[in-house]
């Protein structure tokens, strides 16, 4: 006879939403510890996850301080006759937009000159190192999936941010100790020094800070970036207008963070408590970014993606069209930038009449050798833009992305072309707009006009270096996608022997090696005919090699 006594239950069974008030309850839902719970596992993760990227950070900054003192000692301003005079081009020029301020009327010392030349590029270096380390660990984290499976662990809420927040203090916290031992290194006196280290960490972990809470902002790693760049751009704008208003910094001076860290005013007064302000928005911004964390989903964002048509147009279906959906905006930010850029450096060009600097030939047009100088960092940037856009590539490469493309009709030699030709496009129109905005700030400051068509057209006769720097990753890519890297290798290696090449004893055969030595800089240099169309040639069979290997290599 079978019995009729029902089976017994688990006593979280008999109701339906018996599992679910278990888990609600405080004591179920954050383990001991709390929100921080497994901060300090993860912040032993993000050091080794990033044992590479930030001593590079650290020791391209620090290295930074002897080689832009010895410009400024040597090559720029090696008197102190010739230091006086490029101080007061500073404080009476459009130049205190981008350099300054030189404070106080005492005699100008190659370490006094040194800052005002060069230490706003400092200060942003510190804080584009924060922006990508903080969205590194945060948003990208999230966008890859990581911190899912990181969460699904004993893992508090905050674990992560907290984690992040805390590798930035210790980058910052290096930063500052190293930079000090290279300025001691080059004459400054102990607390100067440390206070000016102590001036770049300040701004870079305002930027951190101010990351964290851009990264709950978006879903996506490169606008949370991108937001967090803008607000480093308006700081500098701001700092800039402060700039125009008073040689030593005017109100608006004050709005910026980086405008706080030069009030330090380091070997003129070496006062901390400017630092405090910085401290104090640090603050406020990283209890923001943990309240805004703390009311929204994992892998959401505050800022909810805008839905797209429910059905495209036609022209939308090519491979060209999505590759150019793809980076138009990335374009878009970078020509807005460097035309901003553009305008700012060209307006310094009135301001060069009849300075003699030693780092131009003698009897040049000084007004065309800044240009020159100007046109080659401009290049310098679109071949970054280029490598970003390959690594893009890669990446969602390895997301999985590509897969879904590749599976309709369109072959992999057609998404190759198509994506490496927009990115072709954008490097053409980034050197065609910034030499616009440079010419034309130059023209504006020296009154000739003949100056934008000339500069547009020396920005585009570096457009071969580019392409070959363009075409090294093409190949890899297709070849050896697990050496990308080599491409940035071969970026900052041609940079580093044609830029600091002369000033470190570098052969002449060694420089050869770099793919920037070749062209003349124009508009100084006279047109290469032979060295463009070499560049030009080496590029096409590199891109044919990245064809060709995508076409016979399995997909990530």
């Amino acid at each position: 006879m079978t019995s009729t006594t029902p089976p017994a239950r688990h006593p979280t069974a008999s109701h339906p939403t018996a599992s679910h008030l278990t888990a609600s309850h405080p004591a179920a839902s954050h383990p001991t510890g709390g929100h921080l719970t497994g901060t300090a596992t993860l912040v032993r993760l993000a050091l080794r996850r990033d044992r590479i990227k930030s001593p590079l950070w650290l020791i391209a900054i620090t290295v930074m301080v002897p080689r832009f003192h010895y410009a400024a000692a040597t090559v720029v301003a090696p008197t102190p006759e010739a230091r006086a005079e490029a101080a007061q081009m500073i404080k009476a020029s459009f130049m205190r937009v981008l350099a300054g301020p030189v404070f106080g009327e005492r005699a100008v010392t190659s370490q006094s000159y040194f800052l005002a030349a060069y230490w706003v590029e400092f200060l942003l270096a510190a804080a584009l190192m924060n922006i990508l380390l903080i969205t590194r660990h945060t948003r990208a984290e999230e966008r890859t999936g990581r911190t899912e499976l990181v969460r699904a662990a004993v893992v508090g809420r905050h674990a992560q941010l907290t984690a992040a927040l805390v590798v930035a203090v210790a980058a910052d916290a290096a930063l500052a100790v190293l930079v000090a031992a290279a300025a001691i290194g080059v004459g400054f006196p102990a607390a100067g020094a440390l206070l000016f280290g102590a001036s770049l960490a300040a701004a870079g972990l305002v930027f951190a800070a101010a990351t964290a809470v851009t990264a709950q902002l978006t879903e996506q790693p490169r606008a949370a970036a991108g937001i967090a760049g803008a607000a480093l751009f308006a700081s500098w704008i701001t700092r800039g207008a402060g700039a125009l208003q008073d040689q030593e910094g005017g109100p608006l001076f004050w709005l910026s963070p980086i405008g706080w860290s030069q009030q330090t005013r380091v070997l003129a007064g070496d006062r901390w408590w400017p630092l405090g302000l910085s401290v104090l928005l640090t603050a406020l911004l990283a209890a923001g970014a943990y309240h805004l964390a703390g009311r929204r989903d994992l892998g959401a964002a505050l800022l909810a993606a805008r839905p797209g048509r429910a059905a495209g147009p036609s022209w939308l279906r090519s491979p060209l069209a999505l590759a150019w959906r793809l980076q138009q905006s990335a374009i878009g930010w970078w020509a807005a930038a460097l035309l901003a850029a553009g305008l700012a450096m060209g307006g310094m060009a009135g301001g060069m009449v009849g300075i003699d600097l030693d780092i131009f030939p003698a009897g040049a047009d000084v007004v065309r050798g800044w240009l020159s100088l100007l046109v080659f960092t401009g290049s310098l940037c679109a071949a970054v833009f280029a490598l970003l856009s390959v690594s893009r590539l890669r990446a969602e490469e390895a997301r999985g992305l590509v897969g879904p493309v590749l599976a309709g009709p369109v072959g992999r030699s057609a998404w190759f072309a198509a994506s490496f030709l927009v990115t072709g496009i954008g490097v053409v129109a980034l050197l065609t707009v910034y030499g616009a905005g440079l010419g034309l700030g130059a023209a504006v400051s020296t009154g000739e006009p003949g100056l934008v068509a000339e500069v547009v057209g020396a920005a585009l006769l570096r457009l071969p270096e580019v392409l070959v720097l363009l075409a090294v990753p093409a190949a890899l890519f297709g070849l050896a996608p697990r050496a990308m890297a080599a491409a940035w290798a071969v970026f900052l290696y041609s940079a580093f022997v044609q830029v600091f090449g002369p000033y470190a004893g570098v052969p002449a055969w060694l420089t050869g090696t770099s793919v920037l030595s070749h062209l003349p800089w124009h508009p100084l240099g006279a047109f290469a005919p032979v060295a463009t169309a070499v560049l030009t040639v080496l590029a096409a069979p590199l891109f044919l090699l990245g064809r060709y290997g995508l076409r016979r290599r399995d997909l990530a």
